[in-house]
């Protein structure tokens, strides 16, 4: 046998057996599945989100998870335009108010029962930002998440400073208005110096005023928006009154945060969310956090609920593992990180009722909030606006009758216009 023909064989040799032990690898990497999941961008929600899936992929290694985030202002469009397409990501955060046109649609799947069932959803997260997401067939098409309530932060320094007692914030509206007064500052051209309460007519907090006070915001008879109530419109009135009426809150004097920062405003009704951006702008700022006051003594302190939902959209070719993603981006340990790295907040009863948690001045009333919270019945983005808009045109000094009158038109053309668009009449 030639050297020639020699080297020639143990080429091919050496070839094959190359061949024959990249198969398997190359059979495993086609067969490693990809999540692709959107959500919209924001800094430290990102960074956590990127974590997590690292962490997903560490333990589940035949699973690639892309994370795409996208601005806000262009993320909403862009998920309309590729589910319509069909060419949407595997799982995304959408708003909760979206899940019910969504479901309809087929653009969205319900979570898998074989990793969770509708009585362990129900049994383990609070009811109100999970309402939105159940279909009409009883099962869930989603986890909450991006969830926010209404609470009241205060200054116990400025309390003290008129003669208040700094550990007793107001519990009524009543109190508050009095607290606020009593705190409120003007110069001698009558100009506003320091703020007492301020709800920034921001609708989450207009509307949490009209559940407290009893409304009942829905008509289910016709499915539209009922906002014309007493108790809505009551509620309303008296959001309006501390800017014309006590002058404990002026818009004029510039941003509330900036405000409540400086010491120039003695409460405001926010999201939770913001004790971390205080926290982080000014660390040495002095305040407290308690559940919204209530209309009356012992009346109720209900909050609306503002949140997201993580869906499995209808382009996942395997919906059981987009669940398991998702229940691991939600599961108790992720939760108790995304609560204390990133302000959001859990929705797990057993994170709620955590002694760390409960025990906490600052966090007990965050977690009181949760559990009393409801969400906003209607799908429309443009009924929030109407609520607003009418709260400005009552401080302004519109007669009441028109403005109300007003808003309940504007909101329910905006809920029939949205539930035409998206074909559910």
């Amino acid at each position: 046998m030639s050297t020639r023909r020699f080297s020639h064989k143990a080429a091919l040799t050496a070839l094959l057996c190359l061949i024959f032990v990249a198969l398997p690898l190359g059979a495993a990497a086609q067969t490693k599945t990809k999540i692709v999941h959107w959500q919209h961008s924001s800094p430290a929600r990102d960074e956590m989100m990127k974590r997590l899936a690292q962490e997903f992929m560490a333990a589940n290694p035949d699973v690639e998870v892309e994370v795409q985030v996208y601005p806000l202002a262009e993320y909403l469009n862009k998920v309309l335009v590729a589910l319509a397409g069909g060419a949407g990501p595997d799982t995304m955060q959408v708003r909760s108010n979206w899940v019910p046109w969504l479901i309809p649609s087929g653009m969205v799947q319900p979570l898998a029962e074989s990793l969770i069932t509708t009585e362990e959803l129900d049994t383990e997260f609070i009811p109100g930002p999970l309402e939105p997401l159940k279909g009409a067939d009883g099962r869930y098409y989603g986890l909450p998440t991006d969830v926010q309530t209404v609470v009241l932060f205060y200054q116990p320094q400025l309390f003290e400073a008129v003669g208040l007692d700094g550990n007793r914030p107001p519990t009524t509206w009543q109190e508050a208005v009095e607290a606020g007064r009593r705190i409120a500052r003007f110069g001698p051209d009558g100009q506003t110096e320091r703020m007492g309460l301020a709800t920034g007519g921001y609708e989450p907090v207009l509307i949490s005023l009209m559940l407290q006070n009893g409304a009942v915001l829905w008509d289910e008879a016709e499915k539209l928006p009922r906002l014309d109530s007493k108790e809505a419109t009551d509620a309303l009135q008296w959001a309006a009154d501390l800017v014309t009426v006590h002058r404990v809150e002026d818009p004029g004097f510039g941003s509330r945060w900036t405000a409540f920062r400086n010491e120039t405003l003695g409460m405001v009704y926010a999201h939770p969310a913001m004790m971390g951006s205080f926290r982080s702008t000014h660390p040495d700022l002095e305040f407290g956090i308690v559940e919204i006051p209530a209309p009356e003594p012992g009346g109720s302190q209900t909050s609306l609920v503002t949140s997201w939902s993580l869906t499995v959209t209808s382009q996942a070719s395997d919906p059981e593992l987009a669940t398991e993603w998702l229940l691991f981006v939600q599961s108790k340990e992720s939760q108790e990180r995304w609560f204390l790295e990133t302000g959001e907040l859990p929705t797990r009863f057993e994170v709620i009722q955590q002694p760390s948690l409960r025990e906490d001045p600052l966090h007990e009333p965050i977690m009181w909030s949760l559990v009393r919270a409801v969400s906003q019945p209607w799908i429309s983005d443009d009924v929030n606006p109407t609520i607003r808009a009418a709260w400005n045109r009552l401080r302004q000094g519109e007669a009441p009758p028109e403005v109300f009158a007003t808003m309940q038109l504007e909101a329910v053309n905006a809920e029939k216009a949205t539930r035409a668009e998206r074909g559910l009449d």
